[in-house]
């Protein structure tokens, strides 16, 4: 029972969050980034960026740092590959420069929450390449794909969406409606970069930016569509119910008290109307 009132109070919490990112949208930015496979990854090394993009929750105004932009910037187009290690840091360096200036806001993301890819993945990232990172405190990141869960419980969307992509990303878009033109699955993403295919990456990343932003806005409209049973997407269940009763008996045996008499006043009345010893009887 402890579980269900534990979900409960954590959905409650969840949704003032959401509420409370929605009314300081100006201070919120979400973010994204692409990046080379992690199982494709010969060198057993850090896994090399390719694209980040970072967008206003309210403005919608967007900053992107990607391996082409640089390359176009420096010259090279024709020879990123020759020269990736030094546009990835110039790459990361505006990244880290922004995350600085914009320190007090806060940064809604897809499951960037570890080493492998996150947060915390691109400060290494930079150090291998000589950079000194900003390191964002945890309490300025909100994950969104933990915010689904919290919300509509773990059956929100399936792992494959309908038309068989992977990942609850394109399940949760193709229940909504939602646009994804560009949109890459991880695998997409990792044939792309082993084609050079850096473009279009960055055009995924963009992509999924206003993805997430569009469920968000979703999310905070409380029409957001998910595979979730009702019980899941209203939060209610009965041994919540049951487990409030007897955490709070005295409110509950007011509560009932209150309506045993009131019907028993009101059938008493009933009789005597009856037997003529209601008001004006002679």
């Amino acid at each position: 029972m402890g579980s269900e009132v534990a979900r409960v109070k954590q959905r409650s919490a969840s949704r003032k969050l959401v509420e409370d990112l929605y009314e300081e949208s100006q201070r919120v930015y979400v973010v994204h980034y692409s990046c080379e496979s992690f199982y494709e990854n010969s060198t057993g090394g850090s896994t090399r960026v390719t694209s980040i993009a970072i967008r206003n929750l309210q403005s919608a105004q967007t900053k992107s740092w990607s391996i082409h932009k640089a390359a176009e910037l420096q010259g090279c187009l024709g020879e990123i590959n020759e020269n990736f290690p030094a546009l990835e840091k110039t790459m990361l360096e505006g990244y880290f420069d922004f995350l600085r200036q914009n320190s007090g806001c806060r940064f809604l993301h897809w499951n960037m929450r570890d080493e492998n890819y996150g947060f915390f993945a691109l400060e290494h990232r930079y150090r291998t390449l000589g950079g000194t990172p900003f390191e964002l405190q945890d309490d300025r990141k909100v994950d969104l794909a933990r915010i689904l869960v919290s919300i509509y419980g773990r059956q929100y969307a399936s792992h494959t969406s309908e038309s068989g992509r992977k990942g609850r990303i394109f399940s949760i878009v193709e229940l909504n409606k939602i646009a994804d033109k560009d949109g890459l699955t991880g695998a997409q993403e990792a044939e792309a970069f082993e084609k050079g295919e850096y473009l279009k990456l960055h055009q995924s990343t963009l992509r999924k930016l206003d993805m997430f932003c569009n469920i968000f806005e979703r999310m905070h409209a409380k029409n957001l569509k998910t595979s979730g049973s009702w019980l899941d997407v209203n939060g209610i269940h009965p041994v919540y119910i049951l487990e409030q009763i007897k955490t709070h008996w005295i409110t509950t045996l007011i509560v009932v008290s209150s309506g045993l008499i009131g019907a028993g006043v009101k059938y008493w009345d009933a009789i005597k109307a009856i037997f003529g010893g209601g008001p004006g009887a002679a």
